[in-house]
């Protein structure tokens, strides 16, 4: 299992500092008793300590951790006959804010009866190892320890429980919400695309009715074109039914003529940001291909009007070379979690995203060095 070191720096750094804040105190408390034997302390509440930081990844390895090296810990401060300068129920301030930690993490993350068997374990061992170490005379009364703090530490876990299931029911919510969008515009192309080359085909059979009495040869020399009118129509939707159900398909051929398309998509209303357009069509590009290239193109100029402040201009460039589109919007303005214009869009990165991924392409989004946002994606010519 990899540690998460984003995850540690993000979000596990108030308990770091809280840790060292109590180590600190229980230093200053056995230099003001006078205790010179600090070093049978250290090990034990440095363990008890990494084990915390842990336990937001391996809440039940953290748990189980803790209790045994408090258990097996103490048995060596009796054994040595050394007494620790207690805060709570015989142990150190760095081992009541571990448990404590840990307690937290085991009511957000294990589930009801790992966790109530965890934490029965933890509030358990604290009084034995009260016992088992050798008693300090200031050691303070244990009630605090016993019965508040636990239940502040369970109360809060259980709040972050419930936090993070209605963030999660939350976040399903706009993806399935997303996803629909995505299906429904998916479904208008494919009336759009598939009725392009069947119109095509009826005029095709039309033309060859009307002349065939005069000119018996002209069914045979508009079969074939029929013949491919229905291929690439076929073609067209197996592609797109694909990309609503998720499945891959067949490359379609090209409907439209996507320089323009573009060139259309990027025009300038009004006192909008400008939009600087590169188009190198070196091959020709299939009409699914195409639809994803327009719609990620009009989609992040989109949001970079939206939501890029103090912007000056919007780089949109599509190339095509060694099998693939390259498609690359990029502004020079300042993000925010707001739009400063309304309207327009609809689609958003989780719709950009699963149009790229469904033909087998790289979709990349986010802020670049300086002042920006990017979205950067590689579609796939042709289906592998």
């Amino acid at each position: 299992m990899k540690l998460d070191r984003r995850g540690l720096l993000t979000w596990d750094w108030p308990l770091a500092g809280l840790l060292l804040l109590a180590l600190l105190l229980d230093g200053a408390a056995a230099s003001e008793v006078g205790h010179e034997d600090q070093r049978w302390e250290l090990p034990g509440f440095l363990a008890v300590c990494a084990l915390a930081l842990l336990a937001s990844r391996w809440p039940v390895v953290a748990g189980v951790g803790v209790a045994a090296v408090l258990l097996v810990w103490s048995v060596v401060l009796r054994l040595a006959d050394v007494t620790v300068p207690s805060a709570a129920g015989g142990l150190g301030a760095a081992e009541v804010v571990a448990v404590l930690a840990v307690i937290v993490a085991l009511v957000r993350r294990s589930s009801r009866s790992t966790a109530t068997g965890l934490v029965g374990l933890l509030l358990l061992s604290c009084p034995v190892v009260g016992g088992i170490r050798p008693e300090h005379p200031s050691a303070p009364q244990d009630l605090g320890w016993s019965v508040i703090l636990p239940a502040v530490a369970i109360l809060a876990g259980w709040y972050l429980r419930v936090r993070d299931a209605r963030n999660a029911r939350e976040l399903r919510a706009v993806m399935v919400a997303a996803q629909l969008r995505e299906r429904v515009a998916l479904a208008r192309e494919l009336h759009d695309v598939v009725a392009h080359h069947i119109g095509g085909m009826v005029v095709q059979a039309q033309a060859a009715q009307a002349v065939a009495v005069p000119d018996p040869g002209a069914p045979a020399r508009v079969l074939p074109v029929i013949e491919r009118a229905g291929a690439d129509a076929l073609s067209a939707m197996q592609r797109m039914v694909a990309m609503l159900q998720e499945v891959g398909g067949e490359p379609a051929s090209p409907t439209t003529d996507l320089l323009a398309d573009l060139r259309a998509a990027t025009v300038t209303p009004g006192d909008a940001t400008p939009v600087r357009l590169a188009v190198e069509l070196a091959e020709p590009v299939p009409a699914a291909v195409a639809t994803t290239v327009l719609r990620l193109v009009q989609e992040s100029v989109t949001n970079a009007r939206r939501y890029a402040v103090d912007a000056r201009e919007i780089t949109a460039t599509v190339r095509v070379g060694d099998g693939a589109v390259r498609v690359q919007v990029r502004d020079d303005g300042r993000h925010t979690d707001r739009p400063r214009r309304s309207g327009g869009g609809g689609y958003g990165l989780v719709g950009m995203r699963e149009r790229v991924q469904l033909l087998g392409g790289r979709f990349e989004a986010g802020r670049v060095p300086g002042a920006g946002w990017q979205v950067l994606a590689d579609v796939p010519l042709r289906g592998e």
